[in-house]
């Protein structure tokens, strides 16, 4: 075969699948050398595939995904304004290099997408990055694991290997639920009864990972996930509603039986043993955002002034050790409100406030018609709020979860499907 336009084109596109991928498969795992290579690889290599396949001559059209993406740009344009004025600058080189990947994503967002990304290959590459951290954590595993007694004992050594050496858990199981939402897809889509199988075997090993996690978020995200991908493939022509209302029923049930009963579950999560020191948090958000709710006072500023707050007060001193010597040891993954909205208001004031909202609002206005994004998106709303996103520290995964929105949402066959439609049953090969 001769070299040819086409085949450039192609190699080109399929450069940058295989670059998005990769970085797709970092997610799970601490912010490392390996993540800004991948970003590196990622950006050259869309550069390259926009020019081989002449995507400028399509024209530029404002639509969800170009509001989305000038909102992300937008969140390093007030990073870059307030940097003027800021009282500290001590963390404002590191926030940079965290938030960069909102520029990055941003510019590939207005640009446009490649249109050879598939469902298939982010659900497969999910299952890769899950083997990896397998893997990983076997090869931290100590020498005396094998005379621990009990199944529990080693689950808490592994759990414990993991939150030292690889991910955190809240991070894993937002990976993991995303998996789970995109294997369901994998499984509408194909007319092979053995991938079929696989997939549902997939989405319980992620499930059963979750549950057996210390995170109750992702347990709940679980819960709440599996119930709409159960009546949803069995019951197909109910609408997505009844699917969240039923499966309501079955995480109230779930969660009464795990908070008021003694089980191994409830014995590895502490935040329900004790006191939870994200309320102290919360309350010192709440107090910052009153001393400044119209201007902010700047990224770098707002974390070290949060810093001091939480380090003199003494409730958190005595309810977690843990998270005071990371706060102390300037981790900024720490050093914020466990808030994605109090956050951006404490570091930008309304108009930072103004900013986030948008963002979520627009992706939630952009996914409202199509399944498969709602089902990703979901386990994600639910975890901004929380403790996941902060913003900064976790914003490499938190954009990769929004360019996975993006693509999917520009894609030919997954942009179509209508909730309550027949079109999210298609069995059409090429369509995964």
């Amino acid at each position: 075969m001769g070299i040819n336009k086409l085949n450039i084109q192609t190699v080109c596109s399929y450069f940058h699948i295989a670059s998005t991928l990769l970085l797709f498969c970092s997610i799970p795992f601490f912010y490392s050398r390996f993540t800004q290579y991948g970003l590196i690889f990622f950006f050259s290599s869309f550069v390259i595939d926009y020019i081989a396949s002449e995507r400028w001559k399509k024209g530029f059209k404002i639509n969800y995904s170009r509001i989305i993406s000038f909102l992300l740009i937008l969140q390093v344009v007030l990073l870059y304004i307030f940097s003027f004025f800021e009282q500290d600058p001590s963390f404002l080189s590191t926030f940079y290099e965290y938030r960069l990947a909102y520029l990055g994503f941003g510019f590939v967002g207005l640009l446009g997408f490649s249109d050879k990304f598939r469902v298939r290959h982010f659900a497969y590459s999910s299952l890769i990055s899950v083997v990896a951290l397998f893997v990983s954590i076997y090869s931290f595993i100590p020498d005396w694991f094998n005379n621990l007694g009990t199944i529990s004992e080693k689950l808490q050594v592994l759990v414990n290997i993991r939150g030292e050496n690889l991910c955190s858990h809240m991070t894993i199981n937002l990976f993991l639920c995303a998996g789970m939402a995109l294997f369901c897809k994998v499984f509408t889509l194909s007319n092979s009864k053995l991938e079929k199988i696989f997939s549902i075997f997939v989405i319980f090993l992620y499930f059963v990972l979750i549950i057996i996690s210390d995170g109750r978020i992702g347990m709940f995200n679980a819960c709440l996930l599996l119930g709409c991908i159960l009546l949803r493939l069995t019951i197909k022509k109910l609408k997505f509603l009844i699917s969240i209302l039923s499966s309501l029923v079955v995480i109230v049930i779930l969660g009464l039986c795990v908070i008021f009963t003694d089980n191994p579950i409830k014995s590895r999560i502490p935040a329900l043993n004790k006191v939870n020191a994200r309320e102290y948090i919360w309350e010192e958000g709440i107090n910052k955002i009153k001393q400044s709710p119209i201007l902010g006072v700047g990224a770098s500023t707002n974390a070290v002034q949060f810093k001091e707050m939480l380090v003199k007060n003494e409730e958190l001193n005595n309810s977690d050790k843990f998270l005071l010597n990371l706060i102390q040891e300037n981790k900024l993954y720490s050093i914020h409100p466990h808030n994605q909205i109090m956050q951006s208001w404490q570091e930008y004031g309304l108009i930072g406030l103004l900013a986030i909202l948008g963002l979520f609002i627009t992706i939630i206005l952009s996914i409202r018609s199509t399944l498969t994004l709602c089902m990703i998106f979901t386990p994600i709303l639910i975890q901004l709020q929380t403790d996941i996103i902060d913003g900064g520290i976790t914003v490499i995964g938190f954009c990769t979860y929004i360019y996975l929105i993006l693509v999917l949402l520009e894609s030919k066959q997954v942009g179509k499907e209508k909730i309550g439609s027949f079109k999210w049953t298609s069995r059409t090969p090429s369509n995964a």
